[in-house]
């Protein structure tokens, strides 16, 4: 069955996906988004000791001002993540248009910030200005992503037209700081006109723009389990173009927590467990984001069968990470975000799942249920499920898991197969 499902994805989706990943910009991305692993990676360890849900090793950690410390840590870190991906992406876009890829990321970043709101604190005669690290960490990923492309393409193109030309007597290192000056003129201006225009708008800059007009569609969803599917395939469909899910998910968690704060009230006033009225809802909920948004664990498990080098090495340092449903070393590192050989089980591996923990929640799996239990995110998605369900939910979440991996392998044994072929292209060169 695998074998015949792989030979029908060659056929049609492997030259499609082959032919866009050969475009400049996909490049430019893919390579600019992996360059943000050692970051991802780097710091993981500490977003999953942070988050252990062990009552004395909190009180250590707070304790001991290690607590504080972390926070701090991935706050420069996990969550500046825009910061670091829109360098990255202008550089490589820049080197992949032939011009200078530190210049280019230098400008892009500019505008990058420029165009970031900042807070004005006034007191006295003194005004302070700071940048919002709101707006660094997932408010900001997909304008980041857009940016390092959007800038560094338009700086590329006025860089032929409008740069400085210096003798090749000049040194290097003077032509590379001087000969974009009037090319960063134009940028920086056009720059500061579409930040005051944005000021006339009802969200007064991009970043808010951007996030408010993605979180609309979701914004009068209830609380029934098509809301829940709806609201995190759309989810998962903006964190493959780069939009990282909490843009969806600091809107729909609202409804989450009046779905789980009704279970826990009927539950506590004697409801019997399969009488809940969120019932369906929070086991869909509790078989969801298994290794993180769009189900990562499935790849991640297909990962392990892995024959080229590439993602050999890639499953050692991302796999532990998605088992604790950290999914941004996956994300960036394998990458899936903008990676077309991954968009269709990024997509349908949630709603599949759902649909699947519904049904089997209608057969009575669910029914040893306790509201009153909830398992931190950073929690393996079947050990909190034991904990929430005892082994009828573990047992769903095992079921999704095969899933999940099942939809995975057969894109992933292609994603493998290219590898392989660039590799042995490689070998060939050197």
């Amino acid at each position: 069955m695998f074998s015949k499902m792989q030979a029908v994805l060659e056929k049609y989706i492997a030259p499609i996906a082959e032919k866009l990943n050969g475009s400049d910009t996909i490049k430019a991305l893919s390579r600019g988004m992996m360059y943000t692993m050692p970051i991802t990676l780097g710091v993981c360890i500490l977003a999953i000791l942070v988050n252990l849900p062990i009552e004395a090793w909190t009180a250590f950690l707070t304790n001991s001002g290690l607590s504080a410390v972390c926070n701090e840590v991935l706050t420069v870190t996990m969550n500046m993540l825009a910061l670091y991906i829109v360098i990255s992406i202008a550089y490589n876009n820049g080197k992949q248009k032939g011009i200078n890829g530190i210049t280019t990321a230098v400008v892009t970043l500019g505008v990058f910030l420029v165009l970031m709101p900042l807070v004005v604190t006034v007191e006295g005669r003194s005004t302070s200005y700071m940048i919002n690290t709101a707006y660094l960490g997932s408010n900001g990923i997909f304008v980041a992503i857009v940016l390092g492309v959007v800038v560094s393409n338009i700086y590329a193109f006025l860089m032929k037209k409008i740069s400085i030309k210096l003798p090749e007597s000049v040194p290097t290192m003077v032509t590379d700081s001087l000969s974009p000056t009037f090319v960063a003129i134009v940028i920086f201006t056009a720059t500061f006109l579409v930040k005051w225009g944005l000021t006339f708008t009802s969200w007064g800059n991009l970043f808010d723009m951007v996030n408010q007009l993605l979180a609309t569609p979701i914004m009068n969803v209830g609380s029934s389990p098509w809301a829940i599917i709806i609201a995190y395939t759309f989810s998962n469909l903006l964190w493959f173009f780069g939009v990282h899910p909490s843009a969806i998910m600091n809107v729909f968690s609202p409804a989450i927590s009046i779905c789980l704060l009704g279970n826990l009230e009927a539950f506590m006033a004697g409801t019997p467990v399969a009488e809940l009225p969120n019932l369906a809802f929070v086991t869909i909920y509790a078989a969801m984001s298994l290794g993180g948004s769009g189900n990562l664990i499935g790849l991640a498990i297909s990962m392990l069968t892995a024959k080229s080098e590439r993602y050999k090495s890639l499953v050692k340092i991302s796999a532990v990470p998605c088992l604790f449903n950290i999914s941004e070393p996956m994300m960036f590192g394998v990458p899936v975000v903008l990676n077309p050989i991954f968009f269709l089980p990024m997509i349908l591996a949630t709603p599949i799942c759902s649909f699947v923990a519904w049904g089997l929640c209608e057969l009575g799996l669910s029914n040893a249920m306790n509201p009153a239990v909830m398992a931190p995110w950073v929690m393996p998605k079947f050990i909190s499920g034991f904990m929430m369900g005892g082994f009828g939910l573990m047992l769903i979440v095992l079921i999704c898991i095969v899933i999940s991996t099942l939809l995975y392998y057969p894109f992933f044994k292609i994603a493998d197969h290219e590898a392989l072929k660039e590799e042995a292209k490689l070998q060939e060169a050197e």
